[in-house]
């Protein structure tokens, strides 16, 4: 609810009324909110000598006053803080709604959408649980959020990992804040990470041989359609999103490349991604270039067609049906194909630059992270140093 709506709704106000004696003044009463209690206001009018002129002066200022205090105004609010009067609640209904908008549009992930909904409704929780209904934007700061992530690691017993990525969405909001003049500067940004130097001891999980020629052999058999879809993950390393954006038109077998739209690549850049021999083999011989040039090429079932079929329907699959029938460790997930594929790939050649830029890495830090430890090799140049101390 507005500030103006709090104002009226609870009568936090006394209309301006004029007194005239030796000392002319017009009064009211306004609800300060930080001090919790009604304040009075004056505004003396003696200065204009003629009792005319000053009478009509003080109607008007009165009209002008009672119209401004009834829409909600106040002394106590600027015109750059007044926006910083809305409820905090209201305000990240607006933030998450916008962000539902943007997944709609296909700006963002469904992954990406549900894990904003979720820090949504734990914030929720929070508030609730220690009766922080009536908290206003301003009070979204910087001592709010150390006590909420406090709350996130300590009491609810969570990761580091997962108390950074509710700061990490605590920052998006507080940019949101920012960028709609809610607030002047970010209450999150001087927040630090507790992992920051964590990024390359992340655990990649890779499925071994012998399960993916599990994998191969069930999705042959079961669901033919799912198998390219696998194996575009694993051989072009294509993420689940922009699979589900591919369309006939953008593949080309006479090149064995699969083009990669800027507007649904997780870098905003177009790309080509190269198709190797034996997926080259399977599209040709499931007839998939037959179909219309601007059919999806995972329509719903997988099966090209022209509506277009959200990324979840992948991993869904996977989990009930690949997993489930295989046995497969929870841990194995549809996405680590692609972590497989690069691991595989990086083996295979022994060169992390023809990994990097199938799987469109900005940088070749983020594709060493997939180097087996088996391959990690000394330095030859420092090896062969022979120089005595």
């Amino acid at each position: 609810m507005h500030l103006s709506e709090t104002l009226q709704k609870s009568g936090n106000y006394r209309p301006a009324r004029l007194s005239c004696g030796v000392r002319w003044y017009i009064e009211y009463y306004v609800y300060h909110i930080e001090l919790k209690k009604m304040v009075r206001k004056r505004i003396q009018l003696n200065s204009i000598e003629k009792i005319s002129e000053r009478r009509a002066y003080a109607n008007k200022l009165l009209r002008k006053l009672n119209s401004e205090l009834e829409k909600g105004w106040s002394p106590y609010i600027d015109e750059e803080s007044a926006k910083s009067y809305q409820l905090l609640t209201k305000v990240l209904e607006d933030f998450i709604k916008l962000n539902r908008k943007k997944y709609a549009e296909g700006d963002i992930r469904e992954a990406t959408i549900l894990s904003y909904g979720s820090y949504y409704n734990k914030i929720s929780e929070y508030i609730v649980k220690f009766k922080l209904e009536e908290l206003y934007i301003y009070n979204f700061n910087k001592d709010f959020i150390v006590k909420y992530l406090d709350y996130i690691y300590n009491e609810l017993n969570l990761s580091s990992r997962t108390r950074d990525n509710y700061l990490k969405f605590l920052r998006l909001f507080s940019n949101y804040l920012v960028e709609r003049s809610f607030l002047k500067v970010s209450p999150a940004t001087s927040v630090n990470i507790l992992g920051k130097n964590k990024r390359a001891a992340k655990s990649r999980t890779v499925i071994p041989a012998n399960i993916m020629e599990k994998v191969s052999e069930y999705l042959l058999k079961n669901n033919k359609d799912f198998l390219l879809a696998a194996q575009i993950l694993y051989f072009c390393m294509v993420r689940p999103k922009e699979m589900s954006y591919i369309k006939i038109g953008h593949i080309d077998l006479n090149r064995s490349t699969i083009f990669i739209p800027g507007e649904t690549a997780k870098n905003y850049k177009d790309a080509v991604v190269t198709i190797p021999v034996s997926l080259n083999i399977l599209i040709s011989e499931m007839g998939i270039m037959d179909y219309p040039p601007n059919y999806y090429l995972f329509s719903a079932g997988f099966k090209p067609g022209e509506k277009h079929a959200k990324e979840k329907q992948f991993s869904r699959y996977w989990e009930r049906h690949v997993r489930k029938d295989l046995d497969l460790p929870l841990t194995l997930k549809f996405y680590s194909l692609k972590d497989t594929g690069i691991t595989d790939m990086i083996r295979m050649y022994n060169d992390p630059i023809l990994a990097r830029d199938q799987a469109r890495h900005h940088d070749l830090t983020i594709t060493n992270i997939y180097t087996p430890s088996d391959m990690m090799q000394a330095n030859e140049r420092i090896k062969n140093d022979t120089r005595r101390f």
